[in-house]
C-alpha cells in the first residue's frame, strides 16, 4: 500500500510541487516561521536551519541510493566522468555572460541582477541526482550518471567558489555589467559557500555512502521504502519552505513583468543548459548511453540547495528565490520532455544501466 501511495506521488511529483508553490502564495506564513527555525549544535556551536537540515537529510537520501560497485564501474571511463562533472562547474561561466547581454536593455537593473544572481546560484550547485534518474529512464548509463552526480557533489566546495567568482567577474561591472555590486558575492565565494557545501552536500552525502556500505545490499533494500517516503516528505516541504518567501511577497506586492521575466528567462537558461550538454556529447562522439547521462548531468542542478543558499544569503531580496524556483520545476519538465525524445530516437539502455537497476531513493528529486 505504501509503495503504491509512493508510486502514485512520484508520478505527479510536478502537480504536488505546484501546490506547495501555490500554498506558499497563499499561505506563506508558517513556511517564513519553519525556515526561521534553527538548530545549534552541542559540539562547535555551529548553528542550521531548518532548510539546511533537510537538504542534508535529502543527500544522505542521495549517498544511501549509491552502489559503490556503480561508482567503481564509473571509473573505468574517467574521460567521460570528467566532462560531466567539468561543464556542470562550467556552465554559468558560459551561459550567464549570454544573459547579461541580452538583458542589458531592461528598464529596472535590479530586477537583472537579481535574475542573474538567482540563476547563477543555481547553475553553481553540483548535479542534481534527479539526472541520474531521468538518464536511466531515456536510456543513459547509470553508473556513469551516479558517478557524475557524487563526483560533482565531492568536488562542489571547490568548484561551487569558483563558478561564483567566474561568473561574478564576467557578469560585474566589470563585465557585461548585469551585476552592480559583487561585494555579497564575493563574500560568498570567499568563505560561506564553500563552508556551505561541505556542510550541507558533502558530509551528508558521505555519510549516506558509508551507511550503505556498512549496512551492505541485503540490510538497506528493505529500508528503501522508509527512505523513499522520507525524501518525498522532505522535497515537498522544503519547496513550501522555501517558496514562502519569495511567492508570499510576490502575493502581497504583484509585480508581473518580474515574474514573467524570471520564469522566461529560466526557461531559456535551463533549455540552453541541456543543449549545450547534447551538443557536447553530439561533438565527443560519446556513445548513446553516455551521451544522454552527459545531456542530464549537464542541465539539471541542485536547485534545492540553491534556494537554500538564496534565502539564507539573500534573505533582503526576496525576488532572488524566483528564477531558483522556476528552474527547479522547468529542469524537471525539460528532462522529462528530453526524456522522452531521447528514448523515442532509440536510446537503449546498455548492459551497465540494465545491471545498475532502478535508482535508489534519495536521487529521485533534482533537489
Amino acid at each position: 500500500m505504501v509503495s503504491r501511495v509512493l508510486t502514485v506521488a512520484q508520478r505527479w511529483l510536478l502537480g504536488l510541487m505546484m501546490g506547495c508553490y501555490v500554498l506558499a502564495g497563499a499561505f506563506p506564513g508558517p513556511g517564513e516561521r519553519l525556515r526561521g527555525l534553527t538548530l545549534r549544535l552541542p559540539v562547535g556551536g555551529a548553528v542550521f536551519t531548518l532548510p539546511a537540515l533537510l537538504l542534508a537529510v535529502m543527500l544522505v537520501n542521495a549517498g544511501l541510493g549509491a552502489r559503490v560497485r556503480d561508482l567503481g564501474t564509473a571509473l573505468r571511463r574517467p574521460l567521460r566522468l570528467a566532462m560531466g562533472v567539468v561543464a556542470n562547474a562550467l556552465l554559468p561561466a558560459v551561459v550567464l555572460p549570454a544573459v547579461a547581454l541580452c538583458l542589458r536593455s531592461w528598464p529596472d537593473p535590479r530586477e537583472v541582477e537579481a535574475l542573474l544572481v538567482g540563476l547563477m546560484l543555481v547553475l553553481a550547485m553540483p548535479i542534481a541526482g534527479g539526472a541520474a534518474t531521468w538518464g536511466q529512464q531515456a536510456g543513459g548509463n547509470v553508473p556513469l550518471a551516479v558517478a557524475m552526480v557524487m563526483g560533482s557533489t565531492l568536488l562542489s566546495p571547490l568548484t561551487v567558489p569558483l563558478g561564483l567568482r567566474l561568473t561574478g567577474f564576467l557578469v560585474g561591472p566589470g563585465g557585461m555589467g548585469g551585476l552592480d555590486d559583487t561585494a555579497r558575492l564575493d563574500k560568498l565565494a570567499g568563505a560561506g559557500v564553500g563552508k556551505f557545501a561541505l556542510a550541507s552536500v558533502v558530509l551528508p552525502a558521505l555519510v549516506g555512502i558509508v551507511l550503505r556500505t556498512l549496512l551492505g545490499e541485503r540490510r538497506i533494500a528493505p529500508l528503501m521504502p522508509s527512505v523513499k517516503a522520507v525524501n518525498l516528505v522532505n522535497i515537498l516541504l522544503l519547496c513550501y519552505i522555501n517558496a514562502a518567501g519569495a511567492l508570499g511577497r510576490a502575493v502581497a506586492h504583484p509585480d508581473p513583468d518580474l515574474f514573467v521575466l524570471a520564469l522566461g528567462v529560466s526557461g531559456v537558461v535551463c533549455c540552453l543548459s541541456f543543449l549545450l550538454g547534447r551538443w557536447m556529447s553530439v561533438w565527443t562522439r560519446c556513445e548513446s548511453p553516455d551521451s544522454i547521462s552527459l545531456t542530464f548531468a549537464t542541465g539539471m542542478n541542485n536547485s534545492s540547495a540553491a534556494a537554500v543558499l538564496a534565502a539564507v544569503w539573500f534573505s533582503h531580496r526576496p525576488e532572488v528565490l524566483l528564477p531558483v524556483l522556476s528552474y527547479s520545476l522547468l529542469q524537471k519538465v525539460t528532462a522529462g520532455a528530453l526524456g522522452g525524445r531521447l528514448s523515442s530516437d532509440g536510446g537503449v539502455v546498455d548492459r551497465s544501466a540494465r545491471e545498475a537497476g532502478p535508482v535508489p531513493a534519495g536521487t529521485r528529486e533534482g533537489r
